[in-house]
């Protein structure tokens, strides 16, 4: 039932009101709050899982639409359990639960109690529990503030273009203009999606026009839930994501050295930044929890995967597209023209394929053993070799029935070598 990120399908399908008040009866150990975000989709999941929750004899906090790391900071602030109705970057016709406790997502030995609780039924307190409301948004405000330099950003007072389309529209635009920046809002409706709700090139089209036509130092957009954050420079081009990346480890490396976490998707420009800045990079299998949990173990001082999902060792041990705005409003005011510091970073050939198979873990275990390079060799999740100039991936979907390929190599030739390799290893898999 669970995936990478929570459970997530097709509402009326495979997410249903049904299943939203069995897992969240199940999940109510404690007190639990609950947000959503912007899907319609959202109203009624969202009460079912509330009426789990009350059914269990624990109390529910109503968050209304918030993004996922507000949920997050509610668990700290209030010392409960979360639920944050949403299916983040997919389409719109998806929806689903993601799970927390202190602050972060909740771990696998979790997920799997979940399940074991959801199976033997619902569970009935002696009493129903009570619900109450609650507004985290100015505290959670004020903690994203103590992280960035506000009075840099108000003496500079950027022009800023925010292409929400989602949960963050209740809330990083007005705290951008807090912070003195001088916003253009796009897309901050809070009822569905104005496009879809993965912030890609192909999505962010009117993003890009805004920010030429406004004359503005740079776009920021979010997915649905607000845990991602993708940059459009001042001529409306989208930052290569792993270059995204690779600025704001240097800024976090800038402030204090220590490990950064990454997952096994990220590029050769990712790991030799962390090094150059003095850090020290550790992998994790794809997926934020695995992320956070290594943070949280390590003491690391900031983890990121390339799809624009920061977690900051100030703020809460999720990824937090919200803050990571406010970051690059800061890293801006401090450096300049984002285009000139993207520039300074030359991105490698890349390949990214993905192959249907009707069964993952039987094609997997082929892969295993025909992929034939050399290299450092990983099999945390899927198999990720490290060699001389280049890096391949090949992991299982946790969302889809497919196999994904992705390569990295300093050269055309190599980058071809080395995925045609894999390939073959795949399609006689699949």
């Amino acid at each position: 039932m669970f995936g990478t990120s929570g459970i997530r399908g097709i509402y009326g399908k495979d997410i249903t009101p049904e299943l939203a008040l069995k897992v969240a009866n199940a999940f109510a150990e404690s007190d639990v709050s609950i947000g959503r975000d912007t899907r319609e989709s959202g109203v009624p999941l969202a009460f079912a899982a509330m009426s789990g929750v009350l059914s269990s004899g624990n109390n529910g906090i109503g968050l209304g639409i918030v993004p996922t790391p507000l949920v997050a900071f509610a668990t700290m602030k209030f010392g409960c359990g979360g639920i944050v109705v949403t299916a983040s970057h997919n389409p719109a016709e998806y929806n689903g639960l993601k799970f927390m406790r202190k602050g972060r997502e909740i771990s696998r030995a979790e997920e799997k109690r979940v399940l074991e609780r959801h199976g033997k039924g619902m569970e009935y307190g002696a009493e129903p529990g009570e619900r109450r409301v609650e507004n985290v948004i100015p505290d959670y405000m004020e903690l994203v503030k103590k992280n960035v330099d506000a009075k840099l950003i108000a003496k500079k007072k950027p022009k800023v273009v925010v292409d929400c389309n989602g949960a963050g529209a209740v809330v990083t635009p007005y705290l951008l203009r807090e912070l003195g920046c001088g916003v253009v809002s796009l897309n901050c409706e809070t009822r569905g999606f104005n496009r879809p709700s993965e912030p890609n090139k192909e999505n962010l089209s009117w993003l890009s026009s805004a920010v030429r036509a406004c004359g503005a130092d740079f776009g920021i957009a979010h997915d649905g839930d607000a845990d991602r954050c993708a940059i459009v420079d001042e001529r409306g081009e989208l930052l290569n994501a792993d270059v995204q990346l690779a600025l704001m480890i240097e800024e976090e490396l800038a402030r204090k050295k220590g490990n950064v976490i990454s997952s096994v998707e990220s590029s050769l420009i990712v790991k030799e930044t962390v090094e150059r800045n003095g850090g020290e990079f550790v992998l994790t299998p794809v997926g934020s929890v695995h992320v956070s949990e290594e943070m949280e173990k390590s003491g690391a001082v900031f983890g990121g995967e390339p799809a624009g999902e920061y977690i900051f060792r100030g703020g809460v041990l999720v990824p937090d597209g919200v803050m990571a705005a406010a970051k690059y409003v800061e890293l801006y005011c401090s450096k300049g023209k984002l285009s000139a510091l993207a520039g300074r970073f030359k991105t490698n050939e890349m390949a990214r394929e993905k192959f249907r198979t009707s069964d993952r873990a039987n094609a997997m275990e082929k892969i295993m053993g025909t992929l034939k390079l050399e290299g450092k060799r990983e099999t945390g999740d899927g198999i990720r070799i490290d060699g001389e100039g280049y890096w391949v991936l090949v992991r299982p979907s946790g969302t889809e029935s497919i196999i994904r390929l992705t390569a990295e190599a300093k050269t055309k030739e190599l980058l071809d070598k080395v995925a045609g390799k894999a390939r073959e290893a795949i399609k006689k898999a699949v």
